[in-house]
């Protein structure tokens, strides 16, 4: 009899849907794989399938770059993952942590350590449960801010907003929410069975493992609690390093991944050939151009400003308007002073906040005051947190405005409470000639920038490189 009562209640609910027009379907669930290779080239990841690329999640650098990213889903700590902190500091190579609520309720020494060393702390979730079951935003949301919570209250670090799927497992419905809230889905090119304590390879053969599968671009996945891992990293980390590797950021790789399958064209780089976006300009070899993000603030933006006098340079600030209305001298300054000034919008906002049409009038309000009280026209436009899209590329432009992003293979970082040798050591590791260095002139606490400039600039003009505007970086 329940069996006949639960087929007429699913029947009628079938029926219901058909004549109501309501979609009836089950979420289809993905596990994340990769096909390997031992030719060095870049893998097939998730059978070449692209749709978590319409959802901006990241899982493959640039196949032209020598770069490797570093990753690891640590849930708890059993000696190795401190280990593992000891390796990366001594190679000095940046990596993104995927941590569990053990970590920072247990161990929230380490958790402060990987944000001061340069480090991501990122989102592995509250209960490394199977985010593909979840159909419910606020019960999804709640995964993520509740590790959040936890990880601000025993640490005092705030997470980034880079979230990896326990187990690599997740729906469309997964990354449909990931958007919505702002989250960035991290996958892999390359992981291999390291997890299981109980059952670790040699050092030898995870050595040969991860060396024979190495592609530009990769991202490598690994569990900091395997001894293996520990005892393995700075020997595989040697051999990147002689065979030419770099080691990225979470940062750049988002950045790279938004360039790649942004553009109406599938290629930024024709915007680039138009003139219409600035990144980088090779053809300026022995140029740079420092740029400063989210002032004029009446601490930092002076600071800034004596190191630049101080080494007769010239530099290009882009400025928030809210920021620019209530901190008028400072910005003055700047102008008196012959810098360059661009737009970075009135209220700050994100392009993934407002619709276009709304973006633009925020722009136009920033442009307004700065003509009203500053005299001042804009011609270059940097959007907050990097966000661009064909349509806005082509709005800001018929704006009047260059789109300026910036050189995303340097990330110095300098909005968190990083360090000084943090700070130079990134920029100096990285930096090529034509590149536009992202800085910043505002911050919510003490800032290292002001010091690190003071070692960067004589430092960098040394090597023969001069410090120009950006619309002057783009004027050969």
């Amino acid at each position: 009899m329940k069996r006949i009562i639960i087929f007429i209640t699913i029947s009628a609910l079938l029926f219901a849907s058909a004549v109501l027009g309501i979609a009836v379907y089950a979420e289809t669930a993905y596990d994340w794989f990769f096909k390997t290779n031992t030719e060095h080239i870049q893998p097939e990841v998730f059978g070449g399938n692209k749709m978590p690329d319409k959802y901006g999640a990241i899982y493959l650098g640039s196949p032209d770059d020598k770069v490797v990213y570093l990753t690891f889903d640590a849930g708890y700590e059993n000696g190795n993952v401190e280990k593992v902190l000891n390796v990366l500091k001594e190679h000095k190579a940046s990596s993104a942590f995927f941590i569990l609520p053990e970590i920072p309720r247990r161990y929230p020494h380490l958790v402060k350590r990987m944000a001061e060393e340069g480090h991501l702390v990122c989102n592995h979730s509250y209960t490394h449960r199977d985010m593909s079951a979840i159909d419910d935003y606020n019960e999804f949301l709640s995964e993520l801010t509740r590790l959040e919570a936890v990880c601000l209250e025993c640490t005092g670090v705030k997470m980034t907003e880079y979230f990896r799927p326990p187990k690599g497992t997740f729906s469309e419905k997964t990354l449909e929410f990931c958007q919505k809230a702002g989250y960035v889905p991290v996958f892999w090119s390359f992981a291999y069975a390291d997890w299981d304590n109980g059952s670790q390879m040699s050092e030898d053969k995870a050595y040969e493992k991860i060396m024979s599968n190495v592609h530009n671009g990769m991202v490598l996945l690994l569990h900091p609690t395997s001894a293996t891992n520990a005892a393995v990293l700075g020997r595989v980390l040697d051999s990147l390093t002689e065979q030419g590797y770099r080691f990225g950021t979470l940062d750049e790789l988002n950045i790279y991944s938004r360039f790649r399958e942004s553009s109406k064209y599938d290629d930024l780089e024709l915007y680039r050939e138009k003139g219409m976006v600035y990144v980088s300009n090779p053809s300026g070899p022995n140029r740079l151009a420092l740029t400063f993000d989210d002032g004029p603030d009446p601490k930092f933006t002076d600071e800034i400003l004596t190191v630049l006098d101080k080494y007769n340079v010239k530099a290009t600030f882009f400025v928030v308007g809210k920021n620019a209305d209530l901190y008028r001298e400072p910005l003055r300054r700047v102008i008196d002073m012959g810098h360059e000034v661009g737009s970075h919008t009135y209220s700050h906002i994100s392009l993934t906040e407002r619709n276009l049409e709304a973006y633009m009038d925020d722009i136009r309000k920033e442009e307004e005051l700065l003509m009203r009280e500053f005299y001042y026209k804009p011609t270059l436009f940097r959007p907050p947190g990097g966000r661009f899209n064909s349509q806005a590329i082509e709005a800001v432009y018929k704006a009047g405005y260059k789109y300026v992003l910036y050189s995303w293979w340097i990330d110095a970082k300098d909005w968190k409470d990083v360090s000084v040798q943090s700070i130079v050591g990134d920029i100096m590791e990285n930096v090529r000639g034509g590149d536009i260095i992202l800085l910043h002139d505002a911050h919510s606490g003490k800032s290292s920038t002001p010091a690190a400039l003071d070692i960067l600039i004589p430092a960098l003009q040394q090597q023969g490189y001069q410090f120009v505007t950006v619309s002057e970086l783009f004027s050969s």
